[in-house]
């Protein structure tokens, strides 16, 4: 009977630590296939920035539809990219021209190291944004392979996997002053 007790008094605890967990602790858990997909979402991502795909769309169809991309410039500067016309326009526009024009022609998106980690409305991600020249130039000089950060957070959709925002932070060394 003393060991039913002890069982029963082990079990209520463990069940109560379960109350007592983080909502990140509790958010739903990704299987390996939601990894793998996530993962090729952000692979997409940086060709269809950087390619221009159908005049953008291709870039704006990974997000949802009030999807945001956020340009953290430093200095507590930022733009906000918001919903799938401006989306598009940011990849280059209807001509693309702006991804065949240096500056923008010399520059090429990385995300590198990505983390996935769950989170209660899906999953969030943080990677280095790795920005190599192209053509043996580069966008800026003082950009030129400079890493920044990029924070994403994912849903699940009808369609798949999408980002539901993006915050590239430019200069993440500037947050460490």
């Amino acid at each position: 009977m003393l060991k039913k007790s002890a069982r029963s008094i082990l079990g209520l605890a463990v069940a109560g630590f379960g109350l007592w967990l983080s909502p990140v602790q509790a958010a739903e858990k990704l299987t390996a296939m939601d990894y793998i997909q996530i993962q090729q979402l952000v692979n997409r991502l940086n060709f269809a920035l950087d390619y221009c795909g159908h005049g953008g769309n291709d870039f704006a169809a990974l997000f949802t539809a009030d999807g945001e991309y956020v340009i953290d410039e430093g200095d507590g500067k930022s733009r906000v990219i918001r919903g799938a016309q401006q989306l598009a326009s940011l990849a280059g526009g209807p001509d693309c021209a702006a991804t065949r024009i240096p500056p923008r022609a010399y520059i090429a998106h990385l995300a590198e190291s990505l983390v996935i980690e769950p989170a209660a409305k899906g999953a969030r991600g943080t990677s280095y944004a790795i920005y190599p020249g192209r053509k043996g130039k580069y966008f800026q000089a003082d950009v030129a392979g400079q890493v920044g950060l990029y924070h994403d957070e994912y849903v699940r959709t009808p369609e798949g996997w999408r980002l539901k925002l993006r915050r590239h932070e430019v200069t993440p060394e500037g947050a460490a002053k």
